[in-house]
């Protein structure tokens, strides 16, 4: 096992204003590399654009997000009210009405992030995907620069480090029999009623490790 790196650019073409998953992307590429275990650097390379983490089971929430995005910083090539109450158009307009918008929507959310990469692959809550969003109104040729940095495994050593994980998944589970059985001889039925109804320290800390060991 050695640690290596390797830097890539992932290609993305938007269709507009919106989210693209790139998740299956990251990930295809992730398994070219050969690196098992390791951080993963993020850079969207552009200033009209970003990238985020959210929710990637119910589209809604993405419906929901531009919804808001687009409340806050509306696409119409004006700003936000002065003190008289008036808004002008932005200085910066060379593209149209959604340039400014789309700048400054983009200092709002993330240009970067870093994930944990684990046996080949992005390491995220059940719920997450991770998104580039497209804030211009027509489609453009995104890239997004990938930093991969951890280590290469042989199959053989990989083998062997899931015999491990096995062997420790085994042993947990033991060491959980064997507590529940100690908390169970040391407990005293009776014990809450001698302290006059009310749970102890001990009484809350036996509760919490038969959850443990029951888990």
């Amino acid at each position: 096992m050695g640690l290596a790196q390797t830097l890539n650019q992932l290609e993305i073409q938007t269709e507009g204003k919106g989210f693209t998953r790139l998740n299956e992307r990251i990930e295809s590429w992730l398994r070219s590399t050969g690196i098992d275990q390791g951080v993963l650097h993020l850079t969207c390379l552009h200033t009209s654009c970003s990238i985020t983490i959210n929710e990637n089971a119910d589209p809604r929430v993405l419906d929901d997000l531009a919804a808001w995005m687009e409340a806050l910083v509306p696409q119409d090539g004006k700003g936000p009210k002065d003190s008289n109450g008036e808004r002008h158009r932005y200085r910066h307009d060379d593209e149209g009405d959604d340039d400014m918008p789309a700048h400054i929507r983009t200092a709002l959310t993330s240009q970067t992030m870093t994930l944990s990469v684990l046996n080949g692959r992005l390491l995220l809550g059940t719920w997450q995907a991770v998104y580039l969003w497209e804030h211009r109104t027509i489609g453009n040729a995104r890239r997004i620069a990938c930093h991969l940095i951890g280590n290469k495994q042989a199959k053989a050593s990989s083998t062997f480090q899931s015999q491990e994980a096995n062997n420790q998944t085994k042993l947990s589970l033991r060491n959980a029999d064997r507590l529940n059985q100690q908390i169970q001889d040391r407990i005293k039925p009776d014990g809450w009623a001698e302290e006059g109804g009310i749970e102890t320290d001990v009484d809350l800390l036996i509760d919490r490790l038969h959850e443990i060991s029951d888990s």
